[in-house]
C-alpha cells in the first residue's frame, strides 16, 4: 500500500481512495469519499435525474389513483445508478402509477428495457427485444445482475 500525505491534512491511500482527515498529526478523525472529476460528473448527473417533484410522493398524483413513490424506491434507484458501469448512458426516470420508480433505456418501440424499484429490494425488469418480451424480478445483492446489464447492452447496440 502506498500512502501520500499532502499538507498534513489528507492521506490518500492507493487501495481505498478515501482521504483521511487528521485533527492533529497522526490522529484520524474520519474519512470522506474522493472522486476523480469524471466520477464526480457522473454522480452529479445521477443526482440531477432523481429529484422527483413532490406531487409524485402523494397518492393519486396522476389523477387516476396512482400510488405515491416512496423515498426508499428513489434511494434504490440511486444505488443502482451508482453501481452502473460508467460506460452505460444514464436512463430516463419514469414514475409509475403502481408506486414504482422506473429507469428506462429506449432505442425504439421494439427495443427498450425498464428496471423498476419499489423500495423493498426487488428489481422489477421488463422489456421488448424485437418480437421477444422479457420480464422478471431480480435482486441486487453485491451488484447489478449480469442479466440486467446484458439486456441494457442489447438496447444500446
Amino acid at each position: 500500500m502506498s500512502t501520500l500525505t499532502a499538507h498534513g491534512s489528507f492521506t490518500f491511500s492507493s487501495n481505498t481512495c478515501l482521504p483521511r482527515v487528521y485533527a492533529t498529526e497522526g490522529e484520524a478523525v474520519g474519512a470522506r469519499p474522493f472522486h476523480t472529476a469524471s466520477q464526480q460528473r457522473r454522480l452529479d448527473a445521477i443526482e440531477a435525474l432523481l429529484p422527483l417533484p413532490g406531487r409524485y410522493r402523494e397518492a393519486n398524483w396522476n389523477g387516476e389513483g396512482a400510488a405515491p413513490i416512496p423515498e426508499s424506491a428513489i434511494q434504490e434507484a440511486r444505488t443502482f445508478l451508482q453501481k452502473l458501469p460508467a460506460t452505460f448512458p444514464l436512463p430516463e426516470v419514469t414514475p409509475e402509477p403502481d408506486g414504482y420508480l422506473g429507469l428506462e433505456w429506449y432505442a425504439n418501440k421494439w427495443l427498450l428495457y425498464v428496471v423498476s424499484f419499489n423500495g423493498k429490494g426487488a428489481l422489477s425488469c421488463s422489456g421488448l427485444m424485437g418480437p421477444d418480451r422479457i420480464y422478471g424480478t431480480r435482486y441486487m445483492d453485491e451488484g447489478i445482475p449480469a442479466e440486467i446489464l446484458d439486456n441494457i447492452t442489447k438496447v444500446l447496440r
